[in-house]
């Protein structure tokens, strides 16, 4: 089974994913299902850690990134077979870009 590390941002990214539902649209039980459902699928990366596709899909350069959609959230991640490092969990809305490459 592959080894998943999540960074010191990507928990963050967890972090701020559920205050903001919990609090700032005051919804706590939308914030747990959303928080649950991301650790879920970050979790499923120990059995497929393919299961996402290739930044470079989208984009015109190569890069090692890999990404998978968990509702209106991209879980972005570096794998080497053995391991999945999830480097950041970001809304659909977020300059993924900037968030990942500044």
């Amino acid at each position: 089974m592959t080894r998943v590390l999540v960074s010191p941002e990507a928990a963050n990214d967890l972090r701020k994913i559920h205050a903001y539902i919990a609090l700032e649209l005051q919804n706590p039980s939308a914030a747990a299902k959303a928080v649950k459902d991301l650790r879920e699928s970050v979790e499923a990366l120990q059995t497929f850690p393919e299961r996402g596709k290739p930044l470079d899909s989208v984009l015109p350069v190569h890069t090692p990134f890999r990404y998978l959609v968990c509702g209106s959230y991209r879980i972005f991640y570096l794998t080497d077979g053995n391991t999945v490092e999830i480097i950041r969990i970001l809304h659909t809305m977020q300059d993924y870009m900037k968030a990942l490459f500044s």
